[in-house]
């Protein structure tokens, strides 16, 4: 009899635990809809919940990997799409080229369109701090001015600087 309370108590946290584990969403077909009106090629959607959105991860043929962003009532909040440093706005390069050079190699760039806001333009760049290689994340606005500097530096321990 305890072995099968135990096993009755463990089939409820597992079955408890599963949907909090599981991104999958099975998106309203209002939302599926607005998806298709706005992007009608979308191929390969992935729906999921981030946060206190609902998130349509998805394909343009010819255009790569996107994101369209919904909040719970279905209104669109935003939509990041994969795009080439070529496709960046001059100023962007401009300004990226000025602080980095142009040798820098660029890992991902991304456009982000947002609801009744500016697009911004993201580019993740291989650097070296201290003669530590490093990520850094760079968000632009579409004149080229910088709003944001994020730097992961890989293996960087903070105590090697008082030797």
């Amino acid at each position: 009899m305890r072995k099968f309370a135990f096993g009755f108590l463990a089939l409820a946290i597992v079955t408890t635990l599963t949907p909090s584990c599981n991104d999958d969403y099975n998106a309203p077909r209002s939302m599926r809809s607005a998806l298709y009106e706005s992007y009608p090629t979308a191929v390969d959607v992935e729906w999921k919940k981030k946060r206190d959105h609902i998130v349509a991860e998805f394909r343009i043929p010819g255009q790569g990997e996107c994101e369209a962003w919904y909040t719970k009532d279905g209104a669109w909040v935003m939509t990041s799409f994969d795009i080439t440093y070529s496709e960046l706005p001059q100023a962007v390069r401009t300004a990226f080229e000025a602080e980095y050079g142009k040798m820098t190699p660029v890992d991902d760039v991304e456009r982000l369109e947002r609801n009744n806001n500016d697009t911004i333009y993201f580019i993740e760049a291989e650097i070296a701090v201290n003669g530590y290689p490093a990520e850094v994340y760079l968000d632009y606005a579409e004149d080229g001015t910088l709003l944001r500097t994020s730097v992961d530096v890989e293996g960087y321990d903070s105590i090697y600087y008082y030797l």
